[in-house]
């Protein structure tokens, strides 16, 4: 199984989350997943306005979900 990494947005002041991001890179490992959840929530904190994190108390939660991955045969030749 491979996994996807969504990142949220989130405010502790009333626990809702409000942005999501959802990356283009798939991993091979729920372990390689999670090592960049964090790695992205800091740079994602990093990227925005102190200020802004203060006063709404922002925080990034993310997800690594797990996506099947479908193997199609090809198809016969017609003979």
């Amino acid at each position: 199984m491979k996994y996807v990494l969504i990142l949220y947005l989130c405010s502790m002041l009333d626990n809702s989350c409000f942005e999501s991001t959802i990356t283009s890179h798939e991993y091979p490992t729920y372990y390689d997943c999670a090592l960049s959840g964090y790695k992205l929530s800091h740079n994602t904190l990093m990227n925005l306005d102190p200020g802004r994190i203060e006063e709404q108390q922002l925080a990034v939660k993310y997800e690594c979900r797990g996506v099947k991955v479908n193997i199609i045969p090809p198809q016969k030749p017609n003979v």
